[in-house]
């Protein structure tokens, strides 16, 4: 049975967020939501929903032009914490070799898939770090 080598080595994250909100739904959004957004890189089960439940509420509250993007990282997201759910595999066992091991390989399909889609909104995910940092000036950045 093969094990992608990109379950142990999947690598997401928005980074940290620094700066103050600079007023109205969409920035106040993103301000409410900036200690799942600090604590992303943590890649455990509980901050990586709460991250896709946050970029949820922010895609709501997004403005025309950028609402999309916000739409489909918060979408990524929830296929990544979903396909994780029904494998009954969490985040942090990604590291875990016997654990990756241990999936069936619909799981280890699903999981992949789910984490490809994710990986496949980093343009979306540095479109939204600039427009927030833009009309918000929260620095969405890596640092």
């Amino acid at each position: 049975m093969r094990r992608p080598s990109l379950l142990l080595s999947v690598v997401l994250g928005l980074a940290t967020l620094t700066g103050c909100s600079g007023g109205g739904p969409y920035c106040d959004a993103v301000d409410a939501g900036r200690d799942s957004l600090a604590t992303f890189g943590q890649q455990n089960d509980a901050a990586f929903a709460t991250y896709a439940d946050v970029t949820t509420k922010v895609a709501h509250e997004a403005p025309e032009d950028i609402a999309k993007q916000w739409t489909d990282i918060a979408k990524a997201t929830k296929k990544v914490v979903i396909a994780h759910r029904k494998a009954d595999f969490a985040l942090e066992d990604m590291k875990s070799e016997e654990k990756v091991n241990a999936l069936s390989q619909q799981d280890i399909d699903r999981i992949t898939a789910a984490h490809e889609a994710f990986n496949d909104t980093k343009a979306q995910r540095e479109d939204v770090v600039e427009h927030v940092n833009d009309e918000c000036g929260i620095d969405l950045s890596k640092k």
